[in-house]
């Protein structure tokens, strides 16, 4: 008999699907109810606000949380959290001196790094979560990354995206390599809901093979949901509100959700009390609260220094100085250092999560 698995879901059924799958569903299911003609507009000031500020700058405020503010945590990893936020902001302050559109573009290809390399880090969770692994030929690793990987390629290679990651030309367009061609995305386009389909037959079809027949519904759920994203969000919808609420969601409520059950649940084990959710959702609002200001501060100084985009939210709160940077050398300044925030974030995920002697509290929690 094969060994029986451990848990289908990451963190429970309910937590699961209320805060990993469902706000990512909505997200494509309100896409197909917008008119195209608010899709094709900019992305409006609210929708900035409560998306890009609300979730997905919070987020990454987050990880101060599982490491800043955790003495424990700070004390195993204190050189990367010494030395990162320094080394981030030397290298993009020599870069942007070079050329601000490469700024953004480094800045773009990271992103894009650290949102697929997430996705994956929950699969990898799902998959220690329920414990069986299965020799395939279509390997779940492999598919989570070509699920996202292909909309990317579509992205660099197809011609006339209305929407960036950063800034207007980011990502390299090589759109001219295929502009002759472009009949052949219609069979690109089979050939990805083909291998996603002949996945999951064969996922069904091993856990079948289990004795007591138990699916792997938390990761089936995750690697569909994220196809489902992506494709929606960069190949199905050609506007930058498609594409901001479905990377945006999927990308920073899971991570937030995560960071907090971490948080709260190491608690209970070094109490020795039970871990609930449910019990701890005041605390979870306390922190919430707490990287939204701290997010509210960051894209205040971004548009106080630079961009003076968004001074009709931010006005409402905050007045806004007279100075703006406009020396050469203030500007360059004012990016690198607006963006260790992010490009930290981006670097210290790579090692809080992973299961070592530097986190010895992972696998438990």
């Amino acid at each position: 008999m094969l060994a029986q698995p451990k848990k289908i879901w990451l963190f429970s059924f309910q937590i699961d699907i209320i805060g990993l799958f469902l706000p990512v569903w909505l997200a494509c299911f309100a896409c197909f109810f917008i008119p195209i003609k608010i899709l094709n507009n900019p992305l409006p000031l609210w929708v900035w606000v409560i998306v890009v500020m609300g979730i997905d700058v919070s987020h990454v405020w987050a990880t101060i949380l599982r490491t800043y503010l955790d003495k424990f945590e700070f004390e195993r990893h204190k050189k990367l959290l010494l030395f990162t936020p320094i080394l981030v902001f030397l290298v993009l302050f020599f870069v942007v001196n070079i050329s601000i559109l490469w700024f953004w573009r480094v800045m773009a290809y990271l992103a894009l790094h650290h949102f697929v390399r997430q996705q994956y880090g929950f699969l990898a969770l799902y998959r220690a979560k329920y414990g069986i692994k299965h020799s395939k030929f279509f390997a779940d690793k492999w598919v989570i990354y070509f699920s996202m990987l292909y909309p990317i390629f579509y992205w660099h290679f197809s011609s006339q995206r209305k929407f960036q990651w950063f800034y207007v030309g980011d990502f390299l367009n090589l759109s001219f390599f295929l502009e002759k061609y472009n009949f052949i995305w219609q069979y690109l386009h089979f050939f990805y809901f083909l291998i996603l389909f002949f996945w999951l037959i064969e996922e069904i079809y091993y856990s079948q093979k289990i004795a007591i027949k138990k699916w792997a519904w938390g990761k089936i759920l995750w690697i569909l949901t994220t196809a489902l994203a992506w494709y929606i969000g960069i190949v199905y919808f050609n506007s930058d509100i498609a594409f901001t609420l479905t990377n945006v969601i999927a990308h920073g409520v899971p991570y937030i959700l995560l960071v907090f059950v971490y948080v709260e649940k190491k608690k209970s084990i070094q109490l020795s009390t039970s871990f609930s959710f449910w019990k701890y959702t005041k605390h979870i609002f306390l922190m919430f609260v707490c990287i939204l200001l701290l997010a509210f501060l960051e894209e205040y100084c971004w548009d106080w220094w630079l961009n003076r985009q968004k001074i009709a939210f931010f006005s409402h709160f905050l007045s806004y100085p007279t100075y703006l940077f406009t020396d050469p050398f203030l500007k360059a300044f004012a990016f690198a250092f607006l963006s260790i925030p992010q490009v930290s974030h981006y670097i210290i995920d790579g090692y809080i999560w992973k299961n070592n002697d530097k986190n010895p509290h992972l696998k438990n929690i």
